[in-house]
């Protein structure tokens, strides 16, 4: 079963011409590139509409590579459209990836919900850390449920 925003995605790529198969699989070389660069381009433009400089201070682009700096206006409307571009891009992600979203979206959102268990903790920086009893979603499993 498929949430009613990724039937509109569906429709979408499927309109432009982009494959949407029915079974998890891995596409292509050029889809996986497209992807990539629709996740990153519409996280950039939500980094930016938060009023976030990102600089990058080393050669391999991870998280820690970066240095964030809060120092440009706050545009709420560009937050809203990022965000919601973010989700259009990642349901077209999982589209391409021939996985349907609504039981994996509840598996992970059940695992997140774990981390309140005894032993869960907000980091400095505000992120929530999962208790040492955390139990993984089980992403195998709703892929293989898929197939």
């Amino acid at each position: 079963m498929s949430t009613n925003h990724y039937k509109r995605v569906k429709a979408f790529m499927e309109n432009a011409g982009q494959p949407t198969p029915t079974k998890v699989t891995t596409p292509d070389d050029d889809t996986r590139v497209l992807r990539a660069r629709l996740i990153l381009e519409e996280a950039l433009e939500t980094v930016h509409a938060l009023g976030i400089s990102v600089q990058l201070n080393k050669e391999d682009v991870t998280i820690d590579a970066c240095e964030f700096s809060s120092n440009k206006p706050v545009d709420v409307e560009g937050v809203a459209d990022g965000c919601a571009d973010i989700s259009v891009v990642t349901i077209g992600t999982l589209i391409a990836f021939g996985i349907d979203d609504e039981k994996l979206l509840e598996e992970v959102d059940q695992a997140n919900l774990r981390k309140f268990g005894p032993g869960g903790y907000a980091r400095e920086d505000g992120k929530w850390m999962k208790p040492p009893d955390w139990t993984p979603p089980d992403i195998a499993g709703v892929l293989k449920s898929q197939s």
